[in-house]
């Protein structure tokens, strides 16, 4: 598959009802948790807040709530309030209901809302926005795809379990992403990846942070001038938990991805005749 047919969505149309918005009160038994981007309910969260003296009910957020066309009632934010309320005894809950939204929609509400309160995690933001509409979210949906096209997942939720392949460090991958993507070289982001996939097999080691990041360093710097071929070969016969040890081990480099990406030029430079060698003082500190 092309890049550029992964660049875009393939979205079911999907009939709609009338919008509309109300507030009231909801039985909590008609309420539905299980969207995509839900974390799992943390008890111990639950059980400290429905504390006498710490519950207090006019503090309690408002729950909001998409109603499908077939009347199921999804929670798109929520979930704790409902729990310790239950804890505490309510069968009702106060909610923001919404009619008439798309399944991508009720992720773009979800995005919206905690953006602006900054109270959820970055996974499950992120998880939203993929999920949403692309219009709104084209940069997350064609980072996700193009990173989906060359064999990566996502430690999002709703993504499939294991940890090969498994990107740990989304957001911050997706910044790069889209420095590359305002640069129009999307093509050497998906280089570079396929790099670091081609060296350990989706190893979750390499998939950490400073590890991926000093493959960028090590592509930047030295883009016009490292045999792709090479690379590949001379790191995949290495112990990535050796890589990782001799890395780390660096103490006269301070950056943490340059101490990878050092290194990746000394096992690319061994044996090498000199006129082939990288400089190693092209990487700054």
């Amino acid at each position: 598959m092309k890049l550029k047919d992964v660049l875009k969505t393939t979205g079911t149309t999907q009939k709609k009802m009338a919008k509309k918005v109300e507030r009231k009160r909801v039985p909590i038994d008609k309420l539905d948790s299980t969207l995509s981007y839900q974390r799992d309910i943390n008890m111990d969260f639950v059980e400290e807040n429905s504390k006498n003296g710490i519950f207090d009910e006019s503090k309690v957020s408002i729950v909001l709530v998409s109603v499908r066309e077939d009347g199921t009632m999804k929670v798109c934010d929520g979930q704790h309030t409902i729990a310790i309320l239950k804890k505490r005894g309510y069968t009702t809950v106060e909610c923001e209901l919404r009619y008439g939204l798309t399944e991508q929609e009720e992720n773009d509400w979800f995005s919206d809302e905690n953006i602006k309160r900054r109270g959820q995690s970055r996974k499950r933001t992120l998880t939203a926005q993929i999920n949403g509409t692309y219009e709104k979210h084209k940069d997350e949906q064609d980072f996700y795809n193009c990173l989906k096209s060359i064999g990566y997942k996502l430690d999002i939720y709703g993504e499939e379990i294991g940890s090969d392949f498994r990107i740990g460090c989304p957001a911050k991958l997706l910044n790069v992403y889209k420095e590359y993507n305002k640069a129009g070289k999307v093509n050497c982001f998906v280089e570079c990846m396929d790099i670091i996939k081609s060296c350990f097999n989706g190893d979750s080691l390499s998939l950490q942070w400073s590890f991926i990041r000093g493959m960028f360093d090590f592509y930047e710097t030295y883009y016009d001038k490292f045999d792709r071929k090479r690379i590949v070969e001379v790191l995949s016969r290495e112990n990535i938990r050796d890589i990782k040890k001799d890395a780390e081990s660096d103490i006269r480099t301070k950056k943490t991805s340059l101490k990878y990406a050092k290194l990746f030029v000394e096992k690319y430079n061994y044996k090498l005749p000199k006129k082939k060698t990288l400089k190693m003082s092209m990487l700054d500190d």
